[in-house]
């Protein structure tokens, strides 16, 4: 029975053992067939990426259809999109019109494997053609850009002879040039010539206005400047004399050169000589009377002119005498001063400026008082001539200062006939042609009618508007001077000696006592004048 129980038991362990032997086995036989099965789907996962099951390869063209187009061929030129594997694909490439390739690239599982670049050596096209072998599913991508066009560059043409003036063309920087790129703003200016002028300005045919000298416009098409410059017409007038025969009128321009046509705006000499024995009496240019005591007369010509002189024959000297008188008469006393030494009729004839020199110092106190009461009038513009000083309103004469004998005297143009049984002891000198326009004639004897004088001149700028400005008070004070002095100084002339021989304009040899007077004697004459004529 021991015996049996100890056999069992030996049979129990030795199936224990073999179980457990078993089932090691049995787990290297599990572990060995997963090892198998993983090796085994490795290998179909490698071989189902190296060669598709159906043998075949898909190519995919991606593009933008509006920049260009991409056709994809095979070696026999049949257009497709599915290859066998190391099969040759050929690329052709087609950019739309104004644009170019830019790349080409080759994409298998998204990855680049090969790419060309436009114009960068990297790949080549052959006529237009990319060809590379297919192994797996690729897409194949091209890339277009535009074209960015150089500009068209437009030369112009300049038709122009260069007589006249210049045309210069210039871009916005200045820089002259005649070669503008399409777009380029393009200034073209024109310079006359002196004595020319700019009569044709024409861009392609197309009569052109100048802006300030300039035309300026940004060129699209070629162009054509056409230019032309013509000289200025020259207007011209002409000078007539008339004279009576007793004496001639020299008129030149003002180089002293004789003419009888000026071109406007020329300025026209005029001087009148009288035959031996005669003198100028009256001088007209224009119908504008002027004083025949100026040696030369001026104008700027503006239309044609016509100067008329009279001559007249020199009297004798008792005639001299009357003639003298009479002017006195006539003029009031404004005439020459006249002297006879025994042998000669001596006539100096004083300027205004010398009368007022040799006035007594009050009346030249009045003098410049009432200068600057008309100065100190906006626009009142003081004139100078031989015989009187004038002063205008613009055109119009609103006063004039004369010497009558020793007496300061100014002219106003007021009527005198209202000023009759008044304070104002006016005098009508109306009927003097030189002094028309300024009728009224008032003589400065004493501080009262200096002040009267004021109230007229006021009358006067009311009369025409004027305005008082504020001035600087200034003194026109002139000291004495004999009248010999004064013929050096020009400012008594047309000294005459009727002896014959010298005729007018004949210059003293001798002088009487009067002229060569001292200051101290022409004072006390002059006190002596002034307290009479209080």
């Amino acid at each position: 029975m021991t015996a049996l129980m100890n056999n069992a038991l030996l049979a129990i362990e030795i199936s224990q053992t073999t179980l457990i032997v078993l089932m090691a086995v049995l787990i290297v036989l599990i572990v060995l067939l997963a090892v198998l099965a993983t090796i085994f789907i490795l290998g179909v996962k490698r071989r189902s990426e190296a060669a598709p099951a159906s043998d075949s390869v898909n190519v995919i063209a991606d593009f933008d259809n509006t920049l260009g187009t991409i056709t994809l061929k095979d070696e026999n030129g049949m257009e497709k999109a599915v290859f066998r594997p190391n099969e040759t694909v050929k690329v052709e490439v087609k950019a739309n019109e104004g644009h170019i390739l830019s790349n080409i690239s080759v994409e298998i599982n998204e990855n680049v494997v090969a790419r060309f670049v436009a114009d960068s050596g990297e790949k080549k096209l052959y006529e237009g053609v990319y060809e590379f072998i297919v192994t797996a599913n690729t897409v194949v991508k091209a890339q277009f850009q535009a074209v960015v066009a150089e500009p068209e560059l437009f030369t112009f043409d300049e038709q122009f002879d260069g007589v006249g003036g210049k045309v210069v063309m210039t871009n916005t920087e200045g820089e002259e040039k005649n070669q503008f790129y399409s777009g380029e703003t393009v200034r073209i200016s024109t310079v006359a010539d002196e004595g020319y002028y700019l009569s044709k300005f024409a861009v392609n045919d197309e009569e052109m206005q100048l802006v300030e000298g300039v035309y300026e416009f940004a060129v699209t098409a070629p162009v054509k400047i056409n230019v032309e410059f013509l000289p200025i017409p020259v207007v011209k007038y002409t000078v007539s004399v008339q004279t009576d025969g007793f004496g001639a009128v020299a008129v030149t321009n003002e180089n002293g050169e004789a003419q009888v046509e000026f071109v406007e705006g020329e300025t026209v000499r005029v001087a009148a000589v009288a035959d031996e024995g005669n003198y100028l009496s009256r001088l007209i240019i224009n119908g504008e009377e002027k004083e025949v005591d100026v040696d030369l007369h001026e104008f700027v010509i503006k239309a044609d002119a016509v100067i008329g002189a009279k001559f007249e024959q020199i009297p004798a000297v008792e005639e001299t005498q009357e003639i003298a008188a009479a002017s006195a008469d006539d003029e009031d006393e404004d005439e020459d001063e006249v002297m006879f030494d025994g042998h000669n009729v001596i006539r100096f004839n004083k300027s205004f400026t010398a009368k007022l020199i040799q006035i007594d110092d009050v009346s030249n106190a009045w003098y410049t008082e009432l200068k600057n009461e008309l100065l100190s009038y906006k626009k009142v513009k003081d004139r100078m001539s031989w015989k009187r000083e004038s002063y205008r309103f613009g055109r119009v004469c609103v006063a004039r200062f004369v010497i009558r004998g020793k007496t300061l005297c100014i002219q106003l143009p007021l009527d005198p006939a209202q000023y009759e049984d008044t304070k104002y002891k006016v005098e009508d000198i109306s009927h003097i042609v030189s002094s028309a326009d300024t009728p009224c004639l008032y003589r400065i004897k004493n501080e009262r009618r200096l002040n009267y004088a004021k109230d007229l001149i006021a009358q006067v700028m009311e009369n025409m508007g004027a305005q008082r400005i504020e001035r600087e008070w200034e003194d026109y004070y002139q000291p004495y001077d004999t009248t010999l002095n004064l013929i050096e100084r020009q400012l008594v002339k047309k000294v005459v000696k009727f002896n014959g021989k010298t005729g007018y304009g004949g210059i003293v040899e001798k002088l009487t006592e009067d002229p060569t007077k001292t200051e101290e004697t022409q004072s006390e004459t002059a006190a002596n004048d002034d307290a009479a004529n209080k």
